[in-house]
């Protein structure tokens, strides 16, 4: 499954095509208010919703792995921040902004003393708040601005766990990452079956998304010996959809779900002509829709919800892309030598030492993690 080379557009249709699956199935909960989707939770077609965050999440730990390995660990930092931070921050901005100057019940002296409009902006830094003061209050979400950010917060904790495991050098040691991960997923599943059971009526929980992510990563320092095959793609996609059909059964699916992923994202397909639009959608389409229902009440149906809400989040994914997104990417070159130089500044008198478990270990940040050990 060699990548150097490849190209790997299938990657861009994957996370489009997720990003409305996701905007999709929240139009259902917004539209009607209730938790209708139990009935899908708990029936016989479970899989479906259930593989979508692990597929988005074994992705991002695919293509960040190889961010890692090319780049040193302060560069790997600078590029996660310039990816996620600029957009989430114009998100929260033009929420608290303009979304909830229109919309408030309260008068703008309550909307801007009330702490809970200062808090939200700590959705920028990875605190995740969903509510802004008198907003949406008569929807049949009531309240809600952002729902669909709750993933957030294990997003980061994904990349940091990926900066811990670095530190320690064990990204670099591709067999021994790899038993930690099958571990974990062994581990968790023992937990889940024999003690505290994965809900059967809601998402997964946050750390079946975290190691589909490592699982991720795993597929990646291996890639020059998996194989890259039809057969074991479709086979993974039964055995996954097996696996996340148990609730339980979601720790395990981490790993044949990293496998189906990659094998979808290295599909040669044309270049998507309007750019990354993905996140934009990620990012937009919850405020959006709670709009679209908060002004025409009659919209009581996912489907319409979801014919009126995508166009709408669609042109603010491209603004997000062309005048954030896409400048910010373009720009890292120069903000990562600008990082180099002050790193350098700082580090003047060597590698970093950090103590863990009473153990000193001396850590050159300076150093790509390349050079992966079999």
């Amino acid at each position: 499954m060699q990548t150097v080379g490849a190209v790997m557009t299938g990657f861009d249709y994957l996370r489009i095509t997720l990003a409305i699956g996701v905007l999709g199935w929240h139009s259902i909960a917004i539209a009607t208010g209730s938790n209708d989707d139990t009935a899908i939770w708990t029936g016989p077609f479970r899989f479906l919703p259930a593989m979508v965050l692990p597929v988005f999440f074994a992705l991002s730990g695919f293509l960040v792995a190889g961010s890692l390995q090319r780049t040193a660990l302060h560069q790997f930092i600078t590029l996660r921040v310039l990816r996620l931070m600029p957009a989430l921050a114009v998100e929260t901005a033009l929420s608290a902004l303009v979304l909830g100057l229109l919309f408030t019940q309260l008068s703008y002296f309550q909307y801007f003393t009330t702490r809970q409009f200062y808090t939200y902006f700590l959705n920028i830094v990875g605190f995740i708040h969903y509510f802004l003061p008198g907003v949406f209050e008569n929807n049949p979400v009531k309240g809600y601005i952002n729902a669909q950010l709750w993933t957030v917060p294990f997003e980061l904790e994904c990349y940091l766990a990926l900066i811990l495991l670095s530190v320690i050098t064990l990204f670099r040691r591709r067999l021994l990452f790899t038993i930690v991960v099958v571990g974990l997923a062994l581990a968790l599943t023992l937990w889940a079956v024999v003690g505290r059971h994965v809900d059967p009526t809601n998402h997964l929980p946050g750390r079946a998304l975290v190691l589909s992510f490592l699982a991720g990563v795993s597929v990646y320092l291996y890639r020059d010996v998996v194989r890259y095959s039809n057969v074991l793609g479709f086979m993974s996609m039964i055995v996954s959809a097996a696996l996340l059909q148990a609730p339980d059964g979601c720790y395990l699916a981490a790993l044949p779900v990293a496998y189906m992923t990659v094998w979808i994202g290295l599909f040669q397909l044309p270049k998507i002509p309007f750019g990354d639009l993905s996140y934009g959608v990620y990012l937009f389409h919850y405020p959006i829709e709670q709009t679209v229902v908060h002004l025409f009440p009659d919209v009581r149906s996912w489907w319409l919800l979801t014919l009126v809400s995508l166009p709408l989040t669609a042109i603010f994914a491209w603004l997000s892309w062309n005048l954030i997104e896409k400048p910010t990417l373009t720009r890292k070159k120069l903000i990562l030598a600008a990082i180099d130089r002050a790193w350098a500044a700082m580090r003047k008198s060597g590698p970093l030492t950090l103590w863990l478990k009473g153990r000193a270990v001396r850590v050159d940040l300076r150093r790509p993690q390349s050079d992966v050990e079999p």
